[in-house]
């Protein structure tokens, strides 16, 4: 039962998301528009106090999948990265008390990019990462569970991992490269071009949930 699993000790996660354009903003970069694009982009992410010391380039970039502005949100720690064929937005240690601060910054930031580009999206798609401490259970013997570690013939092994693959959902359940005895658990999710983000986040919490499940866990 739900109420008897253990809330899950996440150490660290991060949440990214991309979006494609069906066709490359390039009259954006080289129609003399990179200002107006800082403009509105600046002034609809006033909210979140995001001024011109929070906003970068790449002047080294090496091709056109290179070139991309950069707006921090330090508030947040979040990020809007802008390029010539969409876009990536990113929150470091993201949870899910302020998700809909998230949900707010990443559709108000996508909108006025919409608006600028007058482009149409072509695919949108979510990264969720965790690292997760082990409860009472070490996580090699509740995953051992998902392995048949004798026809592997890897009885022996410390840790074990299990990766899933569906159209349009993936996650994975790995050793943690970075907490020793933590597992890494990343879920990749893609969604229609009209999708918005309240309900990519409710179909997100909702995969965190069910993965977190399966270790026992719970995420509140």
């Amino acid at each position: 039962m739900p109420n008897e699993l253990i809330v899950a000790d996440v150490q660290q996660a991060f949440l990214e998301y991309r979006v494609n354009f069906k066709e490359p903003i390039v009259e954006i970069w080289y129609g003399g528009r990179q200002g107006e694009t800082v403009k509105a982009l600046l002034k609809a992410l006033l909210p979140w106090h995001v001024g011109l010391e929070n906003l970068t380039w790449n002047h080294s970039a090496r091709n056109g999948s290179e070139i991309q502005l950069t707006f921090a949100v330090p508030s947040l720690l979040a990020s809007i990265q802008v390029g010539l064929g969409g876009a990536i937005m990113t929150a470091f240690n993201p949870d899910w008390s302020r998700a809909p601060q998230f949900v707010s910054l990443f559709q108000t930031g996508l909108d006025a990019l919409k608006t600028i580009a007058a482009q149409d999206l072509l695919s949108q798609q979510t990264t969720l990462g965790l690292h997760v401490k082990p409860s009472e259970r070490p996580f090699r013997e509740v995953l051992m569970r998902f392995v048949n570690t004798k026809a592997l013939g890897s009885e022996d092994a410390i840790m074990f991992g299990v990766s899933v693959y569906h159209n349009d959902y993936s996650f994975v359940i790995d050793s943690s490269a970075l907490f020793p005895g933590s597992v890494f658990i990343k879920l990749i999710r893609n969604f229609v071009a009209n999708e918005r983000f309240e309900t990519m986040a409710k179909i997100l919490l909702e995969d965190e949930e069910n993965t977190l499940h399966r270790l026992g866990l719970r995420v509140q």
